[in-house]
This record gives C-alpha cells, structure tokens and sequence, in this order.
C-alpha cells in the first residue's frame, strides 16, 4: 500500500504551496493567485481520501486526534477572508482554533495588529459542537458519513491588548452575539474533517468552504493560541442588549438583537 507515502508527498506539496503572509496570517483566495489556488484545491482532493483516521463518528482516536490547538494557513472562507482586508492600516496576525474534544468547546481567535504597531487586539469566537447525525445534508447539498460536527457559536469577544507601549490586560473589551449567514436563515452551522493526522487538518464549511489547519504546538518557531476561556465564565455573559456580530460582513459589532431569527 502506497497509500502513507503518498500523503506524505502530497502534504509536504499542499504545505509548500500555501504561501506566508506578513503577520503570520492565513492566505485567502484574495491574496493568493489563481494558479495556486487550482494548483492547492486539487492537492487537497487527492489528499482527502488518504486520511489516516477512521470519520469522527467511527473512531475515538480521531476524536482525541481533533483536539489540541491548530493554527489555520489558508481558507477561501468568507468569515476569513473579509478580515484579511482591514481598514485605517490594520492587519490580521495568525488565527487560532484550540479544541477542548471532552467539554465539546472551541475558539476562533483571530490576532489583529497595526502596520506602524500603534494598536493590538484579539477576537475570541467562542463555540460549542457536536456529532451530527449520519444522513444530514448540509448546505453544500453534502450527506454526512460521518465527519461531521454541527456548531453553536456562543459569544464574540473582542478585546484591545495594547495601545502603543501600555498593554490593558484585556480590561477593554466588547462582547457581541453572533449571527452570520447561517444564523440568519436558522440553519446550524456544521464543518466537515475531510482529512486529518497528528499535525494536519482539512476542513469543509456547509457551504463548501475550505479550511486548512496545522497543529500549532509551537515548533519550528510557531506560536500557540490564547488558553481558552471557560464558556460560561461570569465575565462574557452575553447581555439581551449586546449587539450582534457577522463575520461574514462586519469588523466590528453593528447589528441589532432584533436582527436574531428565533
């Protein structure tokens, strides 16, 4: 069987071909050429069916395999992409995604930076999952076989960590529901592992979207997530009154608690 050295081969291409963006932020399908783009998507198709482990709902060991802290490198996602592109001269530093597989929580933490470091912040996304059930479709019309994971996204924090030379632990912060495109339509947000090892995670959205991630365990000089919060701390309760956040198009909170479907 050919089949783990192939991987390896198509993993050491797919990692080559991703290219590094300043600050340490994931390339897009903005920032990234065409070419690359066919030449990543077809990379990713042939490495899919060789993955190691077993679908989620099959397997323990890929379960315990999906948690730890991952660091994404490229996503043609619209939640990513729309914050590649900051106004005023800011910019977005790496993004994070650290899994706790045994309470069922994850963030997004996404680390933002301005160009002449006058400014730097955070946004925690905070979420919880599950297993979806065998069957469902999502609405990229793909029946789960098992991969996937259905999401409730809980809160959206964003706080200032420093502003020029003094550091504000966090003190100034905003928190915000949120409520993107899934949200808006009452459909639950789910994320397909198409293949997944010790050190590499690709992903799909519902929508299609594509998600490739590496273990950011800090080797090789790369840097770690944020420790993750506890999901019902006291401090991030959300009040009624918060307004609502949509990754998909705003930079900062701007929509209504009217704006939630029921």
């Amino acid at each position: 069987d050919d089949s783990p050295s192939l991987s390896v081969s198509l993993k050491e291409e797919l990692l080559g071909l991703i290219p590094e963006r300043p600050f340490g932020a994931p390339a897009t399908n903005l920032t990234t050429t065409a070419t690359i783009i066919q030449h990543i998507e077809e990379t990713v198709a042939a490495l899919e069916p060789l993955s190691p482990f077993p679908t989620l709902t099959n397997s323990t060991a890929a379960l315990e395999s999906l948690g730890g802290d991952w660091q994404l490198l490229y996503s043609d996602a619209s939640e990513i992409t729309r914050i590649t592109k900051l106004p005023l001269g800011f910019r977005l530093g790496p993004v994070f995604q650290p899994i706790n597989v045994e309470k069922k929580l994850f963030e997004n933490q996404a680390l933002i930076k301005h160009r002449f470091f006058l400014v730097s912040g955070h946004t925690r996304v905070m979420a919880n999952f599950w297993l979806a059930p065998i069957g469902e479709t999502n609405r990229a019309g793909i029946v789960n076989l098992g991969a996937r994971a259905n999401v409730k996204f809980q809160r959206v924090i964003f706080s200032l960590r420093r502003f020029l030379i003094f550091p504000t632990w966090g003190k100034i912060r905003k928190t915000a529901i949120p409520n993107g495109p899934s949200e808006q339509k009452g459909i639950i947000p789910s994320i397909d592992i198409t293949y997944l090892d010790d050190d590499l995670r690709i992903s799909r959205g519902g929508d299609g979207s594509l998600f490739i991630l590496v273990r950011a365990d800090g080797k090789d000089g790369r840097k770690k997530p944020m420790p993750m919060l506890e999901c019902d701390a006291s401090d991030f309760v959300v009040p009624d009154s918060a307004p609502t956040y949509d990754a998909s198009v705003d930079i900062l909170p701007s929509g209504s608690p009217q704006d939630i479907k029921k």
